[in-house]
């Protein structure tokens, strides 16, 4: 792979993982849960975000605003 492709793929997984972060301390998770969200590239450079573990409390209050959230926007479309 070539650096620049890891590059890209490496400023777009720590973009996705910045915002991911941001959002759910907007919910109000704290610092420490949102610790393990880092990103990743693949060794073909493809970007990805790892997780980690988060509480199941913590991912059905984030999956209960993403919800709310898809429900309040009508222009919202998956994948855009």
């Amino acid at each position: 792979m070539e650096m620049q492709t890891w590059r890209d793929g490496r400023r777009q997984a720590d973009a996705a993982a910045t915002a991911l972060r941001e959002a759910l301390s907007a919910l109000g998770f704290s610092e420490a849960a949102v610790r393990g969200i880092r990103p990743v590239v693949t060794p073909s450079g493809k970007p990805y975000v790892d997780l980690g573990m988060l509480r199941a409390d913590q991912v059905e209050q984030a999956a209960k605003a993403i919800r709310a959230a898809v429900a309040t926007d009508d222009a919202f479309a998956v994948g855009s």
